[in-house]
This record gives C-alpha cells, sequence and structure tokens, in this order.
C-alpha cells in the first residue's frame, strides 16, 4: 500500500470528528438563533470551545493525514476567533459588555486603520445596537460558511464513493 492511498475505504477519524464537530457546533448555533439571549450565555460559551477545537483537530488530521488539513487549520482560525467573539457579544450579557469593551478599545488603540476597523466590526466607536446587529451580522455569516463547509465535505465524501456503488449497481 502507498502513502497516497487510503488506509481503508473510510476516512480517518480525525476528519470525521472534524466534520462533526463543524455541524454539531453549526446547528446548536442555529437553534440558539431563536432562544432567549440571556439563557444562552452557557452554551455560547461552550460552542466557543468547540470552535476553538476545529484548528486543532484539523492541524492533528494534517498532520496524520494530509497537510491540506493543516493548511485548512490555520487559514481557518482567524474565523474560528471571530465566530468565537461575536457569538460571546450576542447574549449582551456583563461578560458580552466587556468582551465588547475590551475589543472596541483594542481596535481603537491600533494607529490608522482602528477608527475604520471598529466602524466596520462594531458599527460605531461606542457599544450600543449597531455592535449588536454587527455582531449578528458576522456570526450568522460564518455560521453559514460553517454549514456549507459540512455539506460540501459530505458531499465530497460522497461522490468519492458514489461513482464505485452505482458502477456495481449497473452490472
Amino acid at each position: 500500500m502507498s502513502d497516497t492511498e487510503p488506509r481503508s475505504g473510510s476516512d480517518p477519524p480525525l476528519n470525521a470528528l472534524l466534520l462533526a464537530l463543524v455541524a454539531g457546533v453549526v446547528a446548536v448555533d442555529l437553534a440558539l438563533a431563536v432562544a432567549t439571549p440571556a439563557s444562552t450565555q452557557p452554551v455560547r460559551l461552550l460552542l466557543a470551545g468547540c470552535a476553538a477545537c476545529v484548528p486543532l483537530l484539523g492541524l492533528a488530521a494534517g498532520v496524520v493525514h494530509r497537510p491540506a488539513y493543516a493548511v485548512g487549520a490555520v487559514l481557518s482560525a482567524p474565523l474560528v476567533v471571530i465566530y468565537a467573539y461575536t457569538g460571546l457579544i450576542l447574549p449582551w450579557t456583563q461578560l458580552s459588555f466587556t468582551l465588547g469593551q475590551v475589543g472596541l478599545e483594542l481596535l481603537l488603540g491600533v494607529p490608522v486603520v482602528g477608527e475604520p476597523a471598529a466602524l466596520g466590526l462594531f458599527g460605531g466607536f461606542t457599544l450600543g445596537q449597531a455592535t449588536l446587529e454587527q455582531a449578528f451580522r458576522f456570526h450568522y455569516a460564518l455560521v453559514g460558511i460553517g454549514g456549507l463547509a459540512s455539506v460540501a465535505a459530505v458531499a465530497a465524501v460522497g461522490l468519492r464513493r458514489g461513482p464505485g456503488l452505482t458502477g456495481s449497481a449497473s452490472r
């Protein structure tokens, strides 16, 4: 068996775990979109922690299986940070306000690009309704990207296995 051949007909467990984690985070987060915001803080903390595991699992899959997973993990890290940060801002609890204030002050401290970035990411130079609207837009845009990525991964696995199944049925 060569190094390029799969060891068996299925994906390695890390790949399946990575896909299940992304799909699970997306599904739970979509359910939270209709929940009472204040009651979702513990679940959002758990989702942020699970999202932080995605790049780590991608790096592990890159080491064990294919380096492309490691590249994807590195590229996904900024998206995961934005996802977790905006998800924690959404319930608008004391923790959310504190995180928002720290993030806004950090951005405003960056010369030249800080003010335009604060305007784009927080909807202004102070926290308020515009901040929540921006956090909601960014957060659920990333949830949509994660959902589409999960569907694409499942479709890719199905297409990879599909021709062998349809070829044997036509005999």
